[in-house]
């Protein structure tokens, strides 16, 4: 059965079809942003937030609990959060979210997933609640916000919120707190407060506003950690108030002073409140569907695609890795169609671990990229693919490329790319498809399996290869001969191949950024062309002529009875 192509099967966003990916790309949530109405469309408006967002189990989990606090609810619920993953983990959705829900109340009942939260939470209402939103890398103390928009000067955190819950009422509670920037206690936090209305305070990237207050001396870090000791001892003796915290920055542009404040402040959220960690791991397949494509269900010609690969991997159980669950293919390929299993696994497998790795909000936009690039390709070309796999990836255009290894953290990796997989019209594999007989020609195989053993071979473990097994399944399928994956890599890899950059160990292959002998070899005997060879061929003439004429004359001085030498 000939297999639809996957672009013809499920289509991308508006924007990504049009070949804007850049727009698309942009998945970091600017929460205040959201607060003053100045976000994009897909965070500022509440309906089409919840339909673009899959509400994985942990997401679902703490919005439930948070509706469940703000409507009275104190058995079995936290008032205190503390929301912790690796960068770019979904951090400040989670926050977007339980705003919007808190902002709207009943009103969000119509949107996906909202009934299911209220279910849990086990309330028949979704209670509409006074909101403030604080992040720490828009507020600015020493310039502070209002004062000449007929709004008061607020210089702290603690008067940002005040004002942001209760306006100029609330406000003047705190206003010499806020002038002599000392944090108010608890009474002083009770009071400014909300009578009577349910009670959502969001904090978001706060180690940023806790480093630039310490470079500037003012207090205001110490300061901060004692507002929010205090509020959250309010927070958790009220029936209907809820702190959410997000604290770190990326952990590689902490400095020492910032891993101090982290840590104090992680154990006094520990010892208050209740950690969240928000990354999703197996989920990561579905919020990519539903934030890149037009997503409802598996069309019917998705299914027969899964059938056919589920089948293929069970007639070939012994070519692919052992952790594969060939036993359960069909539901593995149909958690991530349109995706091959190996493109959303192999972030999960090995790059998780890289420490500039975002794992959701890097992915998505790398993700965006991928699409956009491949949709209109596809369509250009009237490709067949029946899945996007690993071996698709668009490493030959600079945008995504830069996006990769920014993710990878390692910019040297862009000469390994160039010079033996694409992006330059001699690029080893790119060379090596163009020469090759078909299929294996039009199916680009070189550069699929090349591309391949870049994304299995980088990732945070001491030593990351891609085995033959993990090839043979990213790139095998119906129809293929798996022959011509060894002929490839026999092309491509030492001690014969063309790469320069590709090493192997038996059966793993791996890119790095140092040479392999292949490339000794090649400079070498780039070192020896004919004019050079010429050269030495008649300087070593000159010095072999004159050594037998200094033999003559070594022997007999008589040239005449010597003559017999020069014949």
């Amino acid at each position: 059965m000939a297999l639809k192509p996957w672009y013809k099967v499920i289509t991308p966003r508006e924007d990504l079809r049009e070949g804007r990916p850049t727009d698309a790309s942009e998945f970091a949530v600017h929460l205040d942003k959201v607060r003053t109405g100045q976000a994009p469309p897909d965070y500022q408006d509440p309906r089409r937030f919840f339909e673009r967002t899959y509400l994985t189990e942990t997401l679902r989990s703490f919005a439930a609990e948070v509706v469940a606090r703000l409507s009275g609810k104190r058995v079995e619920t936290n008032a205190v959060f503390n929301l912790t993953t690796q960068f770019g983990g979904g951090k400040t959705h989670a926050l977007t979210l339980v705003y919007h829900l808190a902002r709207c109340g009943q009103k969000a009942v119509g949107w996906p997933g909202v009934m299911e939260i209220a279910g849990q939470a086990g309330v028949p209402a979704i209670p509409q609640a006074a909101t403030a939103i604080f992040v720490g890398t828009e507020f600015d103390s020493l310039t502070g916000r209002g004062g000449n928009d007929g709004t008061p000067l607020r210089r702290t955190p603690w008067g940002e919120i005040a004002w942001q819950l209760g306006g100029e009422r609330a406000f003047a509670i705190v206003r010499k707190h806020d002038e002599k920037m000392v944090a108010p206690a608890g009474d002083v936090i009770q009071a400014f407060l909300p009578k009577d209305t349910p009670c959502l305070i969001l904090i978001d990237e706060l180690i940023n506003y806790t480093s630039r207050s310490r470079e500037l001396k003012t207090g205001l870090a110490d300061q901060m950690y004692t507002f929010i000791h205090s509020l959250s001892e309010v927070a958790r003796s009220s029936d209907s108030v809820v702190l959410a915290i997000s604290i770190p920055a990326s952990e590689l542009e902490m400095t020492p002073a910032d891993v101090g404040d982290y840590q104090r402040l992680e154990k006094l959220l520990e010892r208050v409140g209740k950690a969240y960690i928000m990354s999703a791991k197996s989920e990561t397949a579905e919020i990519i569907r539903r934030r890149l494509f037009e997503w409802t269900d598996l069309p019917h010609d998705a299914k027969n695609t899964i059938a056919e690969y589920a089948d293929w991997i069970r007639e070939n159980r012994t070519l692919v890795p052992s952790w594969f669950p060939v036993d359960h293919a069909y539901e593995v390929f149909e958690a991530t169609y349109p995706f091959h299993p190996m493109v959303i696994s192999v972030f999960e497998r090995k790059w998780q671990t890289l420490p500039a790795f975002q794992q959701t909000r890097g992915v998505l936009k790398l993700m965006a990229l991928w699409v956009s690039h491949l949709y209109q390709k596809s369509f250009r070309r009237g490709m067949k693919d029946p899945l996007i796999t690993l071996g698709s990836a668009p490493l030959d255009e600079p945008l995504f490329r830069a996006a990769l290894l920014k993710q990878v953290g390692e910019g040297r990796f862009e000469g390994v790319i160039t010079t033996d997989i694409c992006g330059n019209s001699d690029s080893h594999a790119q060379r090596l498809d163009e020469e090759s007989g078909e299929p294996i020609r039009s199916l680009g195989l070189h550069r699929a399996v090349a591309t391949t053993i870049f994304f299995e071979s980088n990732g945070g473990q001491p030593r990351t290869v891609a085995t033959l097994p993990e090839i043979r399944l990213a790139i095998g399928g119906p129809g293929l001969d798996s022959g011509n994956i060894d002929t490839v890599l026999e092309a491509l890899a030492p001690p014969r191949g063309s790469c320069f950059f590709m090493n192997k160990e038996t059966n793993d292959y791996r890119f790095g950024i140092k040479t392999n002998l292949i490339k000794t070899h090649a400079d070498r005997k780039a070192q020896f062309s004919q004019k050079s060879s010429d050269k030495r061929w008649r300087r070593r003439s000159r010095t072999s002529s004159t050594r037998v004429l200094h033999l003559k004359e070594c022997i007999s001085p008589n040239a005449a009875a010597t003559s017999w030498i020069d014949q």
